[in-house]
């Protein structure tokens, strides 16, 4: 028999929407205590326990670290002696940011992980958001840092960077508040690595300004369900083999 108020029942599964939402943030990492979480190395140091060579930087996705794209990779990097300074980009731009609040926090975290770790160098490395936030900030790095940087990783980098994130989606419309064409020509001189999956509409890493970067095609889509093994191995291979310095392309020439 059909229910006299069909109504409630839809009114029922819409009450549950923003549950779900805040469902999803929590697991997101949105309401963390902390930004930043440091994870040791869990194994033997190649070069020395007094003075390691590298220090990995970690700038995660709109969903967190416990969910995302880095988080194979972390693990591959830490079995090799290298400890990582990750940040939690859910919760450090839970509201939106300034373009100067992202070169203070790249700088700053750059600087706190080489300080607190003793390496000499470091890897930056971010998954989708955090690839945004790299790629904007990078350039605006006082020389003492930029020169001190051993690698430079963007995973599924996006062509609109926005300053908030959401894991609705709801913040990425309208007008970007960066644009990540302009902003990655300052990584030239940089060894820089784009990871990219073939399925995605549109990808930083097939931008001409990147085409003197390292770019590796991954048969998968923006979230790489399929290929989390791969895609932990290429970005712990671009972390330590990095590719030659970037050199941006020469501009075309006048008709």
């Amino acid at each position: 028999m059909p229910s006299r108020f069909p109504g409630r029942k839809l009114f029922g599964w819409l009450s549950l929407i923003p549950l779900l939402i805040l469902a999803i943030m929590a697991i997101g990492g949105y309401f963390d205590r902390h930004a930043t979480r440091w994870l040791p190395a869990t194994g033997p140091n190649r070069t020395g326990p007094n003075r390691p060579a590298l220090v990995a930087v970690y700038f995660s996705g709109d969903m967190g670290l416990s969910v995302g794209l880095g988080e194979g990779a972390l693990s591959v990097l830490r079995r090799d002696g290298i400890a990582v300074l990750a940040v939690n980009c859910s919760l450090a731009f839970r509201k939106a940011q300034s373009r100067a609040y992202v070169d203070a926090l790249v700088a700053d975290t750059l600087r706190r992980a080489l300080t607190e770790s003793g390496a000499r160098q470091v890897v930056i490395m971010g998954g989708s958001f955090g690839a945004d936030v790299i790629g904007t900030g990078i350039g605006a790095l006082p020389p003492d840092l930029s020169r001190r940087i051993a690698a430079v990783v963007l995973i599924v980098p996006g062509t609109q960077v926005f300053f908030h994130a959401n894991p609705t989606g709801l913040f990425y419309a309208g007008i970007p508040d960066s644009d990540p064409r302009q902003t990655v020509r300052a990584l030239r001189g940089l060894p820089v690595t784009c990871i990219y999956g073939r399925d995605e509409a549109d990808s930083l890493c097939r931008a001409r300004e990147l085409a003197g970067a390292r770019r590796v095609e991954i048969p998968d889509g923006h979230l790489m369900l399929s290929h989390y093994r791969r895609l932990a191995e290429e970005t712990a291979r671009a972390a330590l083999d990095p590719p030659p310095p970037l050199l941006l392309p020469l501009p075309p020439p006048r008709p």
